[in-house]
């Protein structure tokens, strides 16, 4: 049940996060899945733009220095932390999709960069021992920390 719940709310975040652009607005009337995995099959991975960082918009940095707020506040003592944290940063995720409004290319680098720490977040929600706790966090962590190598 989880999974479906956290797969419907990647999606909604996707479609949410597209809403300003006319382009996207045409499929929304897709199922979510089948959205998700259009948009997936667009993203190859992260690079800079022709040498250069990516551009931002001041909403985008604050939501990414809140998720970064979060992670570096972490104490990481046990598996409950884990699932805490796990929670705080779906709640950072879904903010940050919910006020998106950034277009075109530098929205489609955003989501390469994105995609991987909502799908870890989501291991991370379901992460059964510490140990694995501790590698998926730190997964996460060292993708929060790549923003500002591909995005000013």
């Amino acid at each position: 049940m989880k999974q479906i719940l956290t797969i419907l709310l990647a999606a909604n975040l996707l479609l949410a996060c597209n809403a300003g652009n006319e382009k996207e607005k045409t499929t929304t009337t897709a199922p979510a899945a089948e959205t998700h995995a259009d948009h997936g099959e667009q993203a190859t991975e992260l690079a800079l733009n022709n040498g250069e960082k990516w551009k931002a918009d001041s909403t985008t940095l604050q939501n990414v220095a809140l998720l970064q707020k979060i992670v570096s506040g972490t104490k990481q003592e046990n598996l409950e932390n884990h699932l805490k944290i796990a929670a705080s940063l779906q709640d950072g995720l879904n903010k940050m999709v919910s006020e998106c409004k950034m277009k075109g290319a530098d929205h489609e680098a955003l989501h390469h960069w994105l995609e991987p720490i909502m799908e870890k977040t989501k291991e991370l929600k379901n992460a059964n021992s510490i140990e694995t706790a501790r590698t998926i966090f730190g997964e996460i962590e060292k993708q929060l920390n790549l923003f500002t190598q591909y995005f000013e």
